[in-house]
């Protein structure tokens, strides 16, 4: 399709504002009003098919802006635009891009598109031209001067709206006393909700684990390190709960250095009592580090040594009794 300039004859008509005889065609502007110095978009839509085998001339409008009336110019010429969908070709539209700097209502001159065959038929195809409406911008009479921006306006806070804040509040509150919560009872090992099981006294807890060593005979199922990594952990959890010592960060010598602090303030710990522990403890490093690998009954005279530890050091009801107090 070849774009041309329209007959002469078809620019004159173009700068009349009479419609001439025959078929016409409606055309559409993109909104109905505009203000002074605004642009808006004049369109023209061929009808289907029209244009096939055929080109399309159109009128030129020289120089720009191009004045089609006394009060409305064109600020470009006249424009093709295709519709194409699913690669067919829907729609061509002409379009021509207009302004105006006096308010009224004008009415806009027809406009001609020439359609070409190919043996030399000419036909013409008139598009009526639309009433364009201007408006001005408003003017206060009293002074003269054009309305200024209007302020921004404030309504009063509702009932409604507080409510809403104030439950906002409340639940973010509640959001957080809850992960404090959790945080708390987690590092306690204490369930989410509910009190839980009370917790072993610390001498009945680490029986229970030495007994299940002792019953199951672990040192023969396991490999040396293992059962002494389990025996002393056992020991150390003890001596954490009973004394408060924080033996799951100390060595065998520190953990026994810090036994012999105590020994003055607990009539239960004994020199007896503490050396058969440190036996334990240094066979236990000697397996761990050292790759020594003790007999059978050694395995088991350790775990022998590990309760008695625990047995001969339990409070008894009167210390218990006095902590409560």
């Amino acid at each position: 399709m070849v774009l041309a300039s329209c007959v002469s004859r078809a620019q004159q008509v173009a700068d009349t504002r009479e419609l001439p005889s025959g078929p016409v065609q409606e055309s559409v502007l993109e909104k109905d009003s505009i203000l002074i110095g605004d642009q808006i978009w004049w369109d023209m839509t061929l009808p289907a098919g029209i244009w096939n085998g055929r080109q399309i001339e159109i009128p030129v409008f020289s120089p720009l802006p191009y004045k089609l009336t006394e009060q409305v110019e064109a600020l470009s010429g006249v424009l093709l635009d295709s519709v194409i969908r699913k690669k067919h070709l829907e729609s061509i539209r002409a379009r021509i891009l207009l302004t105006s700097f006096d308010s009224g209502s004008y009415q806009l001159p027809p406009v001609p598109l020439c359609l070409v065959g190919q043996d030399g038929t000419r036909d013409t195809i008139w598009f009526k031209g639309p009433l364009l409406t201007v408006n001005t911008i408003p003017v206060d009479t009293t002074s003269f001067e054009p309305y200024g921006l209007k302020p921004q306006m404030r309504y009063p806070i509702t009932k409604g709206e507080i409510l809403t804040l104030a439950g906002i509040v409340v639940l973010l509150a509640a959001l957080v006393f809850l992960v404090i919560m959790i945080i708390r009872r987690r590092r306690n090992h204490l369930p989410l909700f509910g009190t839980g099981r009370p917790k072993d006294p610390p001498h009945i807890a680490a029986l229970k684990v030495l007994e299940d060593i002792r019953t199951r005979e672990l040192w023969k199922k396991q490999k040396a390190k293992p059962y002494y990594t389990l025996l002393t952990d056992t020991i150390r959890v003890y001596l954490r709960d009973r004394w408060r010592i924080q033996a799951m960060e100390k060595t065998s010598t520190q953990m026994m250095a810090a036994l012999h602090q105590m020994e003055s303030e607990d009539p239960l710990l004994t020199d007896k009592i503490i050396g058969e522990l440190g036996e334990m403890l240094s066979k236990g490093d000697l397996a761990k580090f050292a790759k020594y690998t003790p007999s059978d009954s050694e395995n088991e005279e350790s775990v022998r040594q590990a309760i008695r530890f625990v047995t001969e050091t339990a409070p008894d009801e009167k210390e218990k009794e006095e902590k409560i107090r």
